[in-house]
């Protein structure tokens, strides 16, 4: 395994695709996973896109890339004018030796408020996936989905055991999985067998009137129990890249409404009970002071805070590999 980044982490940098690359190996990271081609070379020239990878190979950094969404009820426009538009960047990141390409189904409110049903976006996404078979299939490649706070690892390890693991796997937010009470472990557990990228961050919970609240953290200062994740993780892909993505900003999850939790059927009332201990034992710790009290902590600006909470992300995760026998 090795510890990279998620360029989102740094975005406000405003740096290149080259000078990213440049940061990350300055400061002992391994590799890059970078969002949509387009953020690449808005043009897509292929040339372009052929540099940037011909300069992490240089600096022997991992990369991956994002293709847009596969989720039809998102798309603007035409779906087979976005069905040829994901082809392209395919064959295009294949041609740049980019197989595993990270996408999403959503940015979170789809689930709850979107006129049409949950199920029906991932059943509509799985036939997207499908149809986007034989170019995926054609330059061996294959789509992550990552938990990006609209998706349980329920739900993916389904879509990808439907459509199949050869074109379809998993991008595993380690922290994400929390906004759908998911238990870090158990969630790892399920998803490790179809996990090839990671977004690997950290986070504490907290109670609140209607359930609890998400805070992100970086890896090693929150509640996600890393010693017992990365080697169930590291079982099934021991190449996996750990790419940090470290941001703010606060995620309620509803666990009080009876709404809310009718939308999670996959929800075990024992793992329900094991993410509660966890918020439990984080009101533990903030109250004996051992973690910063959540308003305040984020009242700072991220950009203050940045450096610090990778730098201190980067050791922990590889003290971690290094005594788990990882590396």
């Amino acid at each position: 395994m090795q510890v990279g980044l998620d360029t989102f982490t740094i975005r406000e940098l405003g740096l290149d695709p080259f000078a990213t690359l440049d940061f990350i190996r300055e400061n002992g990271l391994e590799g890059a996973q970078f969002g949509w081609l387009r953020g690449l070379s808005p043009e897509l020239d292929a040339g372009k896109l052929r540099e940037v990878r011909a300069h992490a190979d240089e600096l022997g950094l991992y990369t991956h890339v994002s293709v847009p969404t596969c989720n039809p009820h998102l798309v603007q426009g035409s779906i087979d004018d976005h069905l040829a538009e994901m082809a392209r960047q395919i064959e295009l990141a294949a041609q740049c030796g980019w197989h595993e390409l990270h996408s999403s189904l959503g940015n979170g409110p789809e689930r709850y408020e979107h006129p049409v049903r949950w199920p029906q976006h991932l059943a509509d996404s799985a036939d997207l996936i499908r149809r986007l078979g034989p170019v995926l299939r054609a330059h061996q490649s294959r789509i992550n989905l990552e938990t990006h706070g609209d998706t349980t690892t329920f739900e993916l390890v389904r879509l990808i055991e439907d459509v199949g693991p050869d074109i379809a796997g998993i991008c595993l937010d380690t922290a994400n999985v929390l906004c759908h009470a998911e238990d870090p472990v158990m969630a790892a557990r399920r998803a490790a067998p179809y996990t090839h990228l990671t977004h690997t961050k950290d986070a504490i919970i907290y109670f609140s009137e209607t359930g609890y609240t998400r805070q992100g953290r970086a890896p090693g200062q929150g509640c996600l129990d890393w010693e017992a994740t990365l080697p169930i993780l590291g079982e099934f892909s021991p190449d996996l890249p750990l790419s940090i993505e470290d941001h703010k900003w606060l995620f309620p999850a509803h666990i009080f409404d009876r709404h809310w939790l009718a939308l999670h059927p996959d929800l075990t009332p024992h793992e329900l009970a094991q993410v509660v201990k966890l918020a439990a034992e984080c009101e533990k710790r903030i109250t004996r002071g051992e973690l910063e009290q959540p308003e305040e902590y984020e009242a700072i600006p991220y950009r203050d805070q940045m450096m610090e909470r990778l730098r201190f992300g980067r050791d922990y995760l590889l003290g971690v590999l290094e005594r788990r026998g990882l590396r």
